[in-house]
């Protein structure tokens, strides 16, 4: 049964006209390629570090966040797909979150062997997100380290067809850069969006920066003739919650998009709660309000984790150091990687015993009498 304080903090959040809550699950640390920006198995804390969330665990995180009008949950890793109950993740979340929320994955999409997609989108997947930088299968695994395009293209060309949205991931390179216009170049035929990312200044990607980097600028400039008479595609139409505009050139099946954290960083959008795969829940990373959910779970008190959580985005907007540079993921992730130096951090917030809950609801309801 919600609660008064319940009630107030998601009303207080639909206020501030910023998208609802998402959940963005890092499933895993593990990846069975090796892309040049990433490199996963340099990193301290790649493996299973600690027990990770289980199936059940990640249903009942799933049922809370329902209670709390979420809608979408979306794995990462890692590759998600890695894990051998992936199929009862899946459907965990998608029972949690009920049958019209948006259940979605970020996928090399070359699967392993016995997984497919159409057991993915049985167990609930409505959208699928697939890493391709190259079509060239020689350049493909020159920069993701193994894996086939053509198997990614199989995987793409599956959950078209079995209704899936789809969202194509392509990190800007310079020296692949035609490889990118060709990935591009795949939504003139098919009803995809595909998104140029620009290449961030952080962790294995800083070796890489000075020579690599392309701005979204440019490339807009270089891709000029594609955009003369495009016309913008609304993001809540693609399913989208990221920043940036969306474009569908004159006769195009599907759109481009540009995700540019490095030349237009600004985090004014996010809405993200990362949870990673420990079940450590980070609802920024300029706040040090980080809050582990394993106890939660234990004791049956999900419903002050998430309490903690909404007010926690609620207050980033006190933050100095919002709007400020939005790291995407690489700092959160995992489960113990360091934050940027010279983050401002805050204190965690006091969590509510079941009695101090018992007590704030009853002093509300006296309020609105």
């Amino acid at each position: 049964m919600p609660t008064t304080r319940h009630r107030d903090l998601v009303a207080a959040f639909t206020e501030t006209s910023r998208n609802h809550p998402y959940l963005a699950f890092t499933l895993n640390s593990l990846c069975n390629l090796d892309c040049v920006f990433c490199k996963p198995r340099c990193m301290p804390d790649y493996g299973h570090k600690d027990r990770p969330l289980t199936a059940s665990d990640y249903a009942a995180i799933a049922a809370e966040a329902g209670a709390w009008q979420i809608k979408k949950a979306h794995c990462s890793g890692g590759e998600p797909t890695l894990r051998a109950d992936i199929v009862d993740v899946i459907a965990g979340l998608a029972d949690g979150l009920g049958s019209d929320a948006a259940i979605g994955m970020t996928s090399h999409g070359n699967l392993r062997r016995g997984l497919s997609v159409e057991k993915l989108h049985r167990a609930g997947l409505t959208y699928l997100n697939l890493s391709l930088h190259s079509l060239d299968p020689d350049r493909s695994a020159e920069i993701m380290g193994g894996g086939d395009p053509r198997v990614t293209r199989r995987t793409l060309d599956t959950a078209l067809a079995l209704g899936l949205r789809v969202k194509i991931n392509c990190v800007l390179q310079r020296t692949y850069l035609d490889d990118a216009f060709a990935v591009a170049e795949l939504a003139r035929d098919l009803p995809i969006a595909v998104r140029l990312i620009e290449l961030q200044n952080i962790g294995p990607a800083q070796a890489l920066f000075d020579t690599e980097f392309i701005s979204e600028a440019e490339v807009r400039d270089r891709l000029h003739e594609w955009f003369v008479n495009a016309g913008e595609v609304r993001r809540d139409e693609l399913g989208v919650r990221s920043p940036g505009q969306y474009l569908r050139p004159e006769g195009w099946a599907g759109s481009i998009g540009f995700i540019s954290n490095s030349s237009c960083a600004t985090c004014s959008d996010a809405n993200r709660i990362k949870i990673t795969p420990t079940g450590v829940a980070r609802p920024c990373i300029l706040h040090n309000r980080d809050i582990p959910l394993k106890p939660h779970l234990a004791d049956g008190t999900l419903g002050n984790a998430f309490a903690h959580l909404f007010q926690a985005m609620l207050d980033r907007n006190a933050n100095d150091a919002w709007q400020g540079f939005h790291y995407v993921d690489y700092d959160l992730r995992w489960d113990r990687m360091e934050r940027p130096e010279g983050t401002p951090v805050l204190p965690l917030l006091p969590l509510l015993t079941t009695e101090t809950a018992r007590l704030s609801c009853a002093c509300a309801s006296t309020e609105e009498r």
